[in-house]
């Protein structure tokens, strides 16, 4: 789904969140409360809560946000006496001062699947109290909107895919919105008064317009839209026909807070030689790295993890069978 698409259901849903209360009265009579919730998925950096919050900030909602993580407790029950103490305190002063956003980062710290077999029965039964406290925050309607945002949507549990009715991917940033983001970390870094070589304009722009002329060519050949992430078939096109090496080209896999970071990085050499060259930038943008990468280590990470951890767990339950009668 592209952001457009994205900013303009949010901007549906925001509108509707404040003027709920005129119509919360006739809604519950009809049974047809609206379910405030919305869940954001996809790769760390990618902007999931920095949207949300440029959304409250301009319709001037409140919000709070979570750290799932730190609501799972060691201790029996306190974990979901956590999950629901924050939703009541939240439903509470939505009912006093109107349209409220309780927002849950990292979602997947309560709201792992059930079916799982390393999940312990505490988190199991988080997720259903977590699952109560929505339903139940729906039925009263309150004009509480909670949403939540994962980078590990394939281990929610499918209820709560269920509970939020609206379901936001994001992906790594394609070369057109690298493309605007860097230029807007360059413009920042000349509103500061410091040098910024020129060259990284006219390279950046050269480079768009290669990438940008052999995506269309091949689109007209394919007879189809395509996409950088979809699969490799752009850039196996590009390193067929072109010597790009640019930053669009690094950036691959980039999110808006890789390139962030990035631009910090060469900000400490453009401030003691009060010029930021192409050459400086370039390096310090494949310094950082781009989360596609750590994702995918951390994919492989987990991989192993899990097959160790049922290899454990066969050799345990090998160890509790009954040994076989000598003959």
């Amino acid at each position: 789904m592209g952001n457009e698409v994205k900013k303009e259901l949010l901007d549906d849903f925001f509108k509707a969140l404040i003027k709920y209360e005129e119509f919360k009265e006739q809604l519950k009579e009809t049974k047809l409360t609206p379910n405030l919730t919305v869940l954001l998925y996809g790769p760390p950096g990618t902007g999931k809560t920095s949207l949300t919050r440029g959304f409250a900030k301009k319709y001037d909602i409140p919000i709070c946000i979570v750290e799932s993580d730190r609501l799972v407790s060691p201790l029996l029950g306190d974990t979901i006496k956590n999950i629901r103490g924050v939703v009541e305190l939240a439903a509470d002063i939505s009912k006093e001062r109107g349209a409220f956003i309780l927002f849950f980062d990292e979602l997947d710290a309560i709201g792992s699947e059930r079916s799982n077999i390393h999940e312990v029965g505490e988190i199991k039964r988080a997720v259903i109290s977590f699952l109560q406290v929505i339903d139940r925050i729906n039925y009263e309607g309150v004009p509480l909107a909670i949403f939540g945002a994962t980078n590990h949507q394939h281990q929610l549990d499918s209820a709560i895919w269920r509970r939020f009715t609206f379901h936001f991917e994001f992906d790594f940033p394609n070369y057109h919105l690298r493309k605007q983001i860097i230029e807007s970390f360059i413009n920042k870094i000349k509103k500061a008064k410091i040098g910024v070589d020129n060259s990284i304009f006219s390279n950046l722009n050269n480079e768009y317009k290669e990438i940008h002329a052999i995506a269309k060519e091949l689109e007209n050949k394919l007879g189809r839209k395509i996409s950088e992430f979809d699969d490799n078939v752009l850039w196996e096109e590009i390193s067929k026909k072109s010597k790009i090496d640019g930053l669009l080209k690094l950036t691959y896999g980039y999110s808006g807070s890789d390139i962030e970071r990035g631009t910090r990085v060469a900000l400490f050499k453009a401030i003691s030689t009060e010029l930021l060259t192409y050459d400086m930038f370039f390096n310090s943008l494949r310094l950082v790295g781009g989360t596609a990468i750590h994702v995918e280590r951390q994919d492989v990470l987990s991989s192993t993890k899990i097959r160790a951890n049922r290899t454990k767990i066969s050799e345990e339950r090998r160890k509790r069978l009954p040994s076989p009668p000598e003959i």
